[in-house]
């Protein structure tokens, strides 16, 4: 698995083109609806969250967690026209969000081929339309050439946060990219999480508020 100790790779720099806007109104990961079957009986104390609590910005964090004991929160469908881009599905601890509770899975699949320098930079204009420092963003940026594969229709990426300081992508259920800043997560999510992003329709779809 790569990590951002052991991995080096070359500065690339990005420039976006008008050939790539496109992709910076899709983003969100380009992913199609994968069906995440996960069953949960999972005995939780004082994790229930009410819609008030959806504002809070106290980390809660919920270890020894697997996969199979987080509930589906809610799920968005990302379209252009008549072309199906991606489907993303959002799982916490007991089907709820609330911010900074983890654990949180962000699960996209992907409808299209994409190469990974076009999600880079979608990505990157997320977090200027999301006004994060300049310093920050070319910080994340090093961390996404290495995290973010070329992606083809099908292809599902997993962006799992245990704590800030355990999150790890993982490619069609493979990990893929473990994450060491405890910074990138919470910035990583705000792309589809936070109020400021540019989809709050799709927002209000994963955090199941109608």
């Amino acid at each position: 698995m790569k990590t951002l100790h052991n991995v080096a790779k070359e500065n690339l720099h990005f420039r976006p083109s008008l050939s790539t806007h496109w992709l910076v109104e899709l983003l969100f990961g380009m992913v199609g609806a994968v069906v995440l079957a996960l069953t949960v009986m999972f005995s939780i104390n004082d994790a229930s969250a009410s819609e008030s609590d959806i504002g809070a910005t106290t980390p809660l964090f919920i270890t020894n967690t697997t996969n199979d004991s987080l509930v589906e929160v809610g799920t968005a469908e990302m379209s252009l026209l008549w072309f199906d881009i991606y489907s993303a599905k959002l799982f916490s601890i007991d089907g709820k969000y609330r911010a900074n509770r983890f654990p949180l899975i962000l699960d996209i699949k992907y409808h299209r081929d994409i190469d990974a320098i076009d999600l880079v930079t979608a990505t990157i204009e997320q977090w200027q339309h999301l006004g994060l420092a300049e310093e920050n963003i070319e910080l994340y940026r090093q961390q996404l050439v290495n995290a973010w594969p070329d992606v083809k229709e099908g292809d599902r990426l997993t962006f799992r946060v245990n704590t800030p300081e355990d999150a790890a992508f993982l490619l069609n259920d493979a990990p893929y990219y473990q994450v060491s800043n405890a910074q990138f997560p919470a910035a990583f999510l705000d792309i589809w999480l936070s109020e400021k992003t540019s989809h709050p329709e799709l927002r209000k779809q994963l955090i199941g508020v109608n």
